[in-house]
């Protein structure tokens, strides 16, 4: 590694948006036309996080090997958090052998995030290290421009604005976890439902949300409910996914991801399960009628 050149980039990269994509793009191009190899250095973690997280650290990852990057190092955020700025550079930059940093302009780095890009380009000019600083990629949607960042994002995600995340992250949206086995009231009811546990860091929706879920690489049309199950006492946090006129055995089913596409309702309890079933029904009959109106759209495209 002593004797090869590098290009880097450094930051968290949560959801690798459009934001990152441009970013990383730069990186590749710089690789390529200076023949330099890459590295990007990104964190497990990162202090003061109330939400949680867009994507978990390994599709992250896969993410950022899209970009044909030679070395991803994911840094243990408290074996970092206490270095200075000067500490974190000088192990991370010139120790490392790199001749450009990339950066956006909200990167900060060392202990409490002391340091800005003006102090980054300060120790570059010291070290006669070349640094490209990013301006903020923005969007728009309905008449109203957006800087695209992870926060942002997140709380697009909560309040359930899944279009405009879907814009901002560059492509489909899903949410992925293991299926588990559930209490089979929705069985009971009438409407059995796909139970879904997913990674502990996720920021998830809340509520009944229309939705595809897809299994095996093939997607269903779907309405799912994100929540506690204040009905029938539900103490966890679950996905209850269920599938619109498909009847299919669910048993061997590892892994499902679903898009949120659209929110119906907020969660709410329910005195019988009577009255859960009718608006079931009732939730059913608004994403089967959102789904149709997507296939006319389809179809009218086509």
């Amino acid at each position: 590694m002593a004797n090869t050149k590098y290009v880097c980039t450094i930051g968290f990269f949560d959801g690798v948006h459009l934001g990152h994509q441009a970013l990383l793009s730069i990186v590749r191009d710089i690789q390529r036309n200076n023949g330099l190899n890459s590295i990007v250095y990104t964190f497990n973690e990162v202090a003061k996080l109330n939400y949680g997280f867009i994507t978990t650290i390994e599709e992250k990852v896969k993410l950022l090997k899209n970009f044909n990057i030679d070395k991803i190092f994911v840094l243990n955020f408290s074996e970092i958090k206490n270095l200075s700025p000067s500490e974190f550079f000088e192990k991370y930059i010139v120790k490392k052998n790199i001749f450009v940093v990339v950066s956006g302009r909200d990167f900060r780095f060392g202990k409490q995030a002391a340091a800005d890009i003006h102090l980054l380009s300060k120790l570059c000019k010291k070290y006669k290290i070349a640094s490209i600083i990013i301006d903020d990629y923005t969007i728009s949607d309905e008449h109203k421009l957006y800087s695209v960042s992870s926060s942002v994002i997140r709380q697009k995600i909560l309040a359930g604005d899944f279009c405009l995340v879907e814009k901002m992250l560059g492509r489909n949206y899903y949410i992925t976890g293991e299926v588990v086995e559930g209490r089979k009231v929705g069985s009971l009811i009438g409407v059995p439902t796909i139970n879904v546990l997913t990674d502990d860091s996720l920021i998830l929706p809340k509520g009944v949300i229309a939705g595809i879920c897809k299994i095996a690489d093939i997607e269903y049309y779907s309405v799912a409910n994100f929540g506690f199950r204040p009905t029938v006492d539900g103490r966890n946090f679950l996905i209850e996914i269920h599938i619109i006129n498909n009847d299919f055995e669910i048993r061997k089913i590892g892994k499902v991801s679903f898009r949120p596409l659209r929110k119906i309702r907020d969660e709410r309890k329910f005195n019988t399960l009577i009255e859960l079933r009718r608006q079931i029904l009732k939730d059913k009959k608004i994403a089967s009628n959102l789904f149709n109106k997507i296939l006319r759209r389809e179809t009218y495209a086509n």
